[in-house]
């Protein structure tokens, strides 16, 4: 039984946003003379990647092919209402299974991502029994973001699990990464009584005080010095996002091929040897071009330093009781040693695949949805 009306959603970009955004592409201004440099590429995409992809974007991308695409999934749009907070317009893919008896499942996404995260296991999932909920999250795409300040990751939490009350189902596991395993730990610890089991593909804790210390597997030291190189060399896009979201925001609303260089730096640099296609890595883009990408970066601004110091919902315990799962991929640019994670969440399964970087539901989507299948089936009870 519902207890609100989600109504169908279709993306639908006006013809005068996609023609001014081709009119943008045909006047892009590149740093031309950056093509005799010998910098090489730790310092950031080069203009002979941009200029491939411009050329692509304006000769052969199709923007209507790739819509119509997104349409194919089953969305939906809700306004939501947050105490203190206003109302929000959350937009959401909602995949039933053919069981009656399936298992609800909200799964999270993050950032650079989009709701699309999910499109690759979507099909396994339902067809292992999952009634799938796939937000996009606030600020996010097509959903909205507070106007106010202070909207914390724990808000976020209280929104969408309206959302999963507000669609029927009073009992739910909850699985994400990035931003989306953040919100997904503030879930757990504000309504354990409604979540059943979590999964989670970046665990957020601070490092113990000896963490140098301690004995590590072989894929824990990779991973640290993964995790390593990620916070030296490729974060500073975090300090911006998370200091001046709104100058930042200016730049990139304006500019699809700034916003190209922005994203497709750390779609390529986070992965591990994922093939992304030309349109991949555009239709991405444009789902943070087309709605404005400000109120995403505005996430960074409210929660980053949060995160670093390791921050949970005022009122709710720090250890986590309620069943986790973990799937630790090789080149994932965030993930902690089991140790770290088990001060603050009760692990019961800890999977480590070989391959796979920051996207695992675009670069391992067998092993990802096939970890949360074996997972959440252990741990559901009807």
């Amino acid at each position: 039984m519902l207890y609100f009306d989600p109504k169908p959603f279709k993306v639908d970009i006006a013809n005068e946003e996609q023609e001014l955004l081709l009119k943008k592409l045909q006047l892009a201004r590149l740093p031309i003379g950056d093509c005799e440099s010998t910098w090489g590429e730790d310092n950031g995409i080069t203009v002979g990647f941009m200029q491939t992809m411009i050329e692509y974007w304006l000769k052969e991308y199709d923007w209507a092919s790739e819509q119509r695409k997104l349409n194919e999934l089953l969305q939906f749009k809700v306004d939501i209402e947050l105490e203190d907070w206003g109302t929000f317009g959350i937009h959401f893919i909602h995949a039933l299974s053919s069981e009656k008896t399936g298992i609800p499942l909200i799964y999270l996404h993050g950032w650079p991502g989009n709701f699309t995260e999910v499109k690759q296991i979507l099909g396994p999932l339902q067809s292992a029994g999952y009634h799938v909920v796939a937000p996009s999250l606030p600020g996010f795409g097509f959903s909205s973001y507070s106007t106010k300040p202070g909207f914390k990751n724990w808000h976020s939490a209280q929104l969408l699990h309206r959302l999963m009350i507000g669609l029927g189902y009073e009992q739910y596991v909850v699985a994400g990464g990035d931003w989306g395993a953040m919100i997904a730990s503030s879930m757990v610890r504000l309504y354990p009584e409604h979540i059943q089991a979590v999964h989670l593909t970046n665990v957020f804790v601070k490092p113990p005080e000896n963490s140098d210390k301690l004995d590590y597997s072989e894929f824990e030291q990779r991973s640290l010095s993964r995790m390593g190189w990620f916070q030296q060399g490729q974060a500073g896009y975090g300090q911006i996002q998370s200091t001046k979201p709104r100058t930042l925001g200016f730049a990139l609303h304006d500019s699809p091929v700034g916003m190209l260089a922005w994203m497709a730096d750390k779609i390529l640099m986070w992965s591990d040897d994922y093939p992304w296609t030309e349109d991949e890595i555009i239709t991405w883009t444009l789902l943070h071009y087309f709605p404005g990408p400000t109120t995403a970066f505005q996430m960074y601004f409210e929660n980053l330093s949060l995160a670093t110091a390791g921050e949970i919902p005022p009122g709710t315990e720090r250890y986590v009781k309620v069943p986790t799962g973990v799937s630790a991929f090789a080149q994932e640019v965030f993930m902690v040693p089991r140790s770290w994670a088990e001060r603050d969440f009760n692990i019961v399964i800890w999977q480590q695949s070989p391959k796979g970087g920051h996207f695992p539901g675009y670069e391992q989507p067998q092993v990802l949805s096939s970890d949360i299948d074996k997972f959440f089936k252990t741990q559901w009870k009807r």
